[in-house]
């Protein structure tokens, strides 16, 4: 896994089994060859600390709401401070001011979260879940200095060292006019059936080319990746792949970038932004 290029992780090590997936390629002739997918689950912080990519794209939150920001550090200007507070604070402490602020402000969505699913505001319940940032902000930590994290270090693509980004793979799917039912709830949830989320994720393995190409873009997707992706009865594999998509799609220049003025810069600066066609 070292020297990696492009490198796009499905972030689930904050419980057990850890199913962390990682899909790595690399952008050659034109075209993102996806080289590989691995299941790396708590791992991953051994695997990132080897090198960092050029650019690792990760389905995780990289940024909280500026409410409960101001609460975990103060006076907070930007959300480098909320990662540092994640990695270093005891989890017993994160967890009750968390807690509070979920039970304050039920549905409570970053503002990207907002705009990428397609609402100015969502007030379903939603409780945000901090385990899953904080597992990673501890994974980055010791790379910390070394990488440029968008948009806390900058707003834009730097080739001068490595980037990491926040995907959202249902929104690249959403975006890209693909099928993401098997982002919703789980059947015990009410959602769609095992089978249906399978042949689902079939449609979207053999429509991800064309849904690129119609970007100008080309996909190689080996055979081994596809049918891992499809046969992972979670759908971590293919999210992983997705946000590899993401990593390419921002370094080609198909992203949207955050904004730098306006009332919402101020509040991206510590929520975060999610790279996604645009």
């Amino acid at each position: 896994m070292e020297n990696l290029d492009l490198v796009g992780v499905r972030f689930s090590s904050a419980k057990t089994p850890n199913p962390t997936h990682i899909a790595w390629g690399s952008d050659r002739a034109g075209a993102l060859v996806v080289d590989g997918i691995d299941r790396v689950g708590a791992t991953f912080a051994d695997r990132l600390a080897r090198g960092a990519p050029r650019v690792l794209a990760v389905d995780a939150p990289l940024g909280v709401p500026v409410g409960l920001a101001r609460d975990l550090v103060g006076m907070v200007l930007n959300g480098s401070q909320v990662l540092h507070q994640l990695a270093t604070a005891a989890p017993s402490l994160v967890d009750a001011r968390w807690a509070s602020f979920a039970a304050s402000h039920p549905g409570a969505l970053r503002h990207t979260e907002a705009i990428t699913h397609g609402a100015t505001s969502i007030t379903a319940p939603r409780p945000p879940c901090w385990r899953a940032l904080g597992a990673f902000a501890r994974a980055l930590a010791p790379v910390r200095n070394h990488v440029t994290v968008l948009p806390f270090d900058a707003l834009e693509f730097n080739p001068a060292q490595p980037v990491v980004i926040e995907a959202l793979p249902a929104a690249m799917l959403r975006l890209l006019g693909l099928p993401y039912t098997l982002h919703r709830a789980a059947p015990s949830e009410g959602g769609a059936s095992l089978n249906e989320v399978t042949a689902e994720r079939y449609a979207v393995i053999r429509a991800l080319p064309e849904a690129l190409g119609a970007l100008g873009l080309r996909l190689e997707l080996p055979a081994p990746v596809a049918n891992a992706c499809a046969q992972d009865i979670g759908g971590d594999a293919l999210d992983a792949v997705l946000a590899l998509v993401a990593s390419h799609l921002g370094t080609r220049g198909f992203w949207t970038p955050p904004p730098i003025t306006g009332p919402n810069a101020a509040k991206v600066l510590v929520e975060g932004w999610i790279v996604r066609p645009g």
